[in-house]
């Protein structure tokens, strides 16, 4: 994406739940269409002046939250519209979308981009412990269904993408193997 590389970590960011406090009262734009976007833009909508939410498809916006984000009158949405570049002077400054309307250019004060995420899981494909969207799927103890195997962090279907959670699964899952191997 044009300007994204020289602006990341200056506006732009890939976490509202990391980044959000960052941006009160200030003018953002949110970038995607899952129940995850959505979140993070109704969490945007209660601290920022303004959210400018860029859906490149419909995603989940007929949803409960959905819903509500359309009625929040500090949400602008801008369905099957796509980030076309970042601009900005060392901070993000603008965006350019191209949607039905043809292209537009948003000034904004960050930009948060919420697309998912893909697990880098093909490892464990082979083994059928994954889940349709490529998570390995763990119990409580990060056990997976392949005996021996153990799996934590963002790779995982545990709930919420976080550094302090990943680490935390971390330890669960060592802690999970070494009692497996201590009985085998």
């Amino acid at each position: 994406m044009p300007g994204e590389k020289k602006l990341v970590g200056k506006g732009l960011s890939y976490s509202a739940l990391s980044h959000a406090q960052l941006f009160i009262e200030r003018e953002v734009a949110l970038v995607g269409s899952s129940h995850r976007a959505l979140t993070s833009a109704a969490e945007l909508a209660w601290i920022a002046k303004h959210v400018h939410l860029i859906l490149p498809d419909a995603g989940e916006i007929n949803s409960a939250l959905g819903r509500k984000l359309r009625e929040n009158s500090k949400v602008t949405l801008y369905e099957n519209t796509q980030l076309k570049e970042i601009g900005g002077n060392g901070f993000v400054e603008r965006i350019v979308v191209d949607g039905k309307s043809g292209k537009k250019e948003i000034k904004v004060d960050g930009l948060f981009i919420e697309m998912g995420l893909v697990p880098t899981s093909k490892l464990a494909a082979d083994l059928g412990i994954t889940d349709a969207n490529g998570r390995i799927k763990v119990n409580s103890k990060c056990e997976t269904s392949h005996p021996g195997v153990f799996a934590a962090g963002d790779v995982t279907d545990v709930f919420i993408e976080q550094v302090l959670i990943a680490v935390g699964e971390g330890a669960k899952a060592a802690l999970s193997a070494y009692e497996y191997l201590l009985n085998q």
